[in-house]
């Protein structure tokens, strides 16, 4: 029976590690994962048990025997935890070298809308608690940035990197001066929606913007923009625009419910102003208005909605909320083995329904050389920085973007679905969401 378990997972883990990065064996000493042969032969089978365990969800005494009878080594439950409590650098360097693959990068002075929020991730008995941050490209819909902190640090633009042109759209939590400050000095724009009291704002003369009188004064469910600035720490304004809709009676209704009972939860009363505030969408954004208009804005925020169902994901579908070590330093590693895990399914994801129709990148020494044809060859993924507009320079395809061929000089020309700007006779200049909101 072993060696017929070996026989089948060894062909899948020699597809598997061709999503790694490069390097990851050799990183595998210097950061201290792999220090000696004992047991284990090398790093490829402490990254099969670390999976095994982390990835997959087993116990401590599974993932031994799971080892034992794939032929990795035979372990007891306490030399899996002792590894597991040693592997920790060096799975922070697997998940950042995947990330950094998955990065996408602005260009053409275009903005790239990047979700951003946190998670917390509790223990057995709640003895452990984790707070997961996450960053979702919007325009390719990937994750681009993951970071693990215990809950008692709480959510902060500050915590993830910021290059120029990204927009970090986020829920009131992180309307925060010093988070949206620190967003503007790299670079960066933010999105933010706007409580009752979470940020005091102010207008051209520095007077205090009375928040809740300017929303009742919207007129029906138009869109309503105004200008808002703050100072920072340093006193300098940091500018930017208010942008409110008002909600519709049933909309309102859910989310003075949904507010009601959070405050129940928390233990507190719910004051009558923020529950009034509660029907309307109120957001700050510091991107100009050339950039992002207010309707663009208000219709980029609903699409933050995706991270939370990145979050409903990995928690119900790779089980990332269910940690089964009660130490701090063995929860952690176990969250970025899960973290890991993920990653590797969505490059096979990406590889699989974007690009081959094998499922898995080929090796460079796989394919023989052909002979010369007359015919010109044909090219899949024409734009070699993704589709137009995107401006992805990350190397994989994304799975909501099939690979396109050349069209042939020759051929007859394709119809296409009209727009009602082409239609018009214009043309469409900005680069559209996944969501279909137009960025300029």
């Amino acid at each position: 029976m072993e060696q017929s378990m070996q026989s089948t997972t060894q062909p899948e883990w020699e597809l598997l590690v061709r999503f790694l990065p490069d390097g990851w064996r050799e990183q595998a000493e210097p950061l201290g994962a792999f220090r000696r042969v004992r047991r284990l032969e090398n790093p490829e089978a402490l990254l099969r048990l670390v999976l095994m365990h982390g990835g997959t969800g087993l116990s401590l005494q599974r993932s031994a025997e799971a080892a034992g009878a794939t032929g990795l080594g035979e372990l007891s439950k306490v030399a899996v935890w002792k590894r597991m409590q040693k592997v920790g650098p060096w799975l922070e360097w697997l998940v950042g070298a995947m990330l950094r693959e998955r990065v996408s990068c602005a260009r053409g002075g275009r903005l790239r809308p990047r979700a951003v929020d946190g998670s917390t991730i509790t223990g057995p008995k709640r003895s452990v608690q984790l707070r997961l941050h996450y960053a979702l490209d919007l325009m390719a819909y990937r994750v681009d940035e993951v970071g693990i902190t215990d809950h008692h640090t709480a959510e902060d633009l500050q915590h993830f990197r910021v290059t120029a042109g990204d927009l970090l759209v986020a829920d009131r939590g992180y309307a925060k001066a010093a988070g949206i400050a620190a967003v503007k000095q790299n670079g960066g724009e933010v999105l933010v929606r706007m409580g009752c009291t979470s940020l005091t704002l102010y207008d051209e003369q520095e007077a205090a913007i009375g928040r809740l009188a300017w929303l009742r004064s919207l007129s029906g469910y138009e869109p309503g923009e105004r200008f808002a600035q703050f100072r920072d720490d340093t006193g300098h304004w940091i500018t930017g625009r208010l942008c409110a809709l008002r909600l519709s009676p049933e909309q309102a209704a859910r989310a003075r419910k949904r507010r009601r009972k959070a405050a129940q939860r928390q233990g507190y009363s719910l004051g009558h102003k923020s529950e009034e505030a509660s029907g309307y969408l109120c957001l700050f954004t510091t991107a100009p208005a050339s950039a992002l208009s207010g309707s663009q804005a208000l219709q980029l925020y609903c699409a933050r909605w995706q991270i939370e169902l990145a979050f409903k994901h990995l928690k119900s579908l790779l089980d990332a909320d269910q940690l089964r070590d009660t130490s701090l330093l063995s929860a952690r590693n176990w969250l970025l083995a899960k973290m890991l895990y993920a990653l590797l399914l969505y490059a096979y994801l990406d590889e699989a329904g974007a690009f081959s129709p094998w499922g898995y990148p080929l090796l460079p020494d796989t394919v023989a050389p052909t002979a010369p044809s007359a015919h010109p060859p044909l090219r899949l993924g024409a734009h070699p920085a993704g589709p137009p507009g995107l401006g992805r320079c990350h190397h994989r395809p994304s799975p909501l973007h099939v690979a396109r061929v050349a069209p042939d000089q020759h051929a007859a020309p394709r119809r296409t679905p009209t727009t009602p700007a082409t239609a018009a006779g214009g043309t469409t200049t900005g680069a559209l969401c996944s969501h279909g909101t137009t960025l300029s």
